[in-house]
C-alpha cells in the first residue's frame, strides 16, 4: 500500500459558533493510547461509537461506485486546463514528532474563525511537539524536491517526494478504514467515494479489520475534542524512513465538537477531506475544492484530487 506523510490538521473553532453536543471533551492522544492498549486481535474495540447503521455497511459498493475508467480520467485531465485557477497557497498545520522506534506526521485542519497561525499558537499552548504553520504554493510544503511529481492542477501530495502504500503482493494497494467513529460521521459512505479512485482499492470496515497479508488499516475515531480543528490525521513512518509507511500505518480523528452548521460545512465534507490525506493527498490550492485546507460545503472528490493520486499509485512498489 501508499505510503503518505504522517501530518495532523488541527482546525481552530468559531468563537461563539455553535457545536453539536458532544459530550465531555477527551484528549485525542489519550484516546488512541487507549485504543492500542484495548484493542483486540481482530482491529475491534470496545471504546467505539455507535455506528447506527453504519454497521450493516458492505465492504465496497462498486455497482454504485464503479472505478473510474480510462475514459472519464482522460476527461478529467482535458478538464485541468479549464479549471479554476489557484486562488490560495497550500497551507498546513503539521506536528511532527520522532522517536527511537519512527516518525510521526500529524495534520490539524482549522476551524472557521481561526487562522492557521492561530491553531499553532493553539496548539503549542496545549503542549503539541514541533508545530509548525507550512506554506507553499507548489510542493504542498514537505519539500522542494520532485514537484512535477507532487502536483497536479491545484492538487498537492501529502508530502514530496511522494510518500505512498505499498502493493506489498496485491495489484493496487489494499487500504481498510476501521471504522470507530459515530453515527453522524459518513465514513460508510466516503470510502467507497475514494475507491472509485484508479490503482489504490479502499474498503470500509465497521470496528473490525482481521489480518489479511498484505494490506493496511487505517483505524478512524472521533469524539469531542473541544474547540480548535475539525478534523486530524497522522501517518506513521518506520525509523529513518520517509519514503513509505511502517506497518504502523495512519490514523484519522473528527472531531464532534463541531457541527456541521458550525464549521461552515459538512460532515461529509471533513470525512472526505481527511480520508484524501490518509492516502495520500495533501491541501489542494483551490478555495472550493474538497482538499482545501478549511471546512467547506464540497463533498465530491473533484477532478484533480483523483488524478493526482492515481498518479501516486501508477508504479508498483
Amino acid at each position: 500500500m501508499a505510503t503518505a506523510t504522517s501530518i495532523v490538521l488541527t482546525v481552530v473553532t468559531l468563537p461563539g459558533a455553535a457545536q453539536a453536543s458532544a459530550g465531555a471533551i477527551i484528549d485525542p492522544d489519550q484516546q488512541y493510547a487507549s485504543f492500542l492498549a484495548e484493542k483486540k486481535t481482530d482491529g475491534s474495540w470496545a471504546g467505539s461509537a455507535d455506528p447506527g447503521a453504519k454497521a450493516k455497511a458492505p465492504a465496497t459498493d462498486l455497482a454504485a461506485y464503479p472505478k473510474l475508467t480510462d475514459k472519464q480520467m482522460d476527461a478529467m485531465r482535458a478538464a485541468t486546463a479549464k479549471a479554476e485557477p489557484a486562488d490560495a497557497e497550500a497551507v498546513t498545520v503539521q506536528s511532527v514528532q520522532v522517536t527511537s522506534e519512527g516518525t510521526s506526521v500529524t495534520t490539524y485542519d482549522p476551524a472557521p474563525g481561526f487562522t492557521p497561525d492561530q491553531l499553532a499558537a493553539k496548539l503549542r499552548a496545549q503542549g503539541k511537539a514541533s508545530v509548525r504553520v507550512v506554506k507553499s504554493a507548489s510542493t504542498g510544503g514537505v519539500s522542494t524536491k520532485a514537484a512535477s511529481d507532487c502536483s497536479y492542477g491545484n492538487a498537492r501530495t501529502w508530502s514530496c517526494p511522494v510518500s505512498f502504500w505499498r502493493n506489498q503482493g496485491w495489484e493496487d494497494p489494499y487500504v481498510r478504514f476501521n471504522d470507530h467513529s459515530g453515527a453522524s460521521w459518513p465514513v460508510s459512505s466516503v470510502v467507497p467515494k475514494w475507491n472509485t479512485v484508479q490503482n489504490i482499492d479502499s474498503e470500509y470496515r465497521w470496528n473490525s479489520c482481521p489480518a489479511v497479508s498484505g494490506s493496511r488499516c487505517i483505524d478512524v475515531f472521533s469524539g469531542n475534542y473541544g474547540a480548535g480543528w475539525t478534523g486530524r490525521t497522522t501517518l506513521y513512518y518506520a525509523s529513518g524512513s520517509y519514503g513509505a509507511f511502517s506497518n504502523s500505518g495512519a490514523m484519522v480523528q473528527l472531531n464532534d465538537y463541531y457541527d456541521s452548521a458550525a464549521i461552515g460545512g459538512t460532515r461529509n465534507n471533513t470525512t472526505t477531506h481527511e480520508l484524501g490525506h490518509a492516502l495520500g493527498l495533501g491541501h489542494n490550492l483551490y478555495s472550493g475544492d474538497v482538499m482545501y485546507y478549511a471546512a467547506n460545503k464540497r463533498e465530491d472528490l473533484g477532478g484533480q484530487n483523483p488524478v493526482m493520486l492515481a498518479s501516486i499509485y501508477s508504479i508498483t512498489r
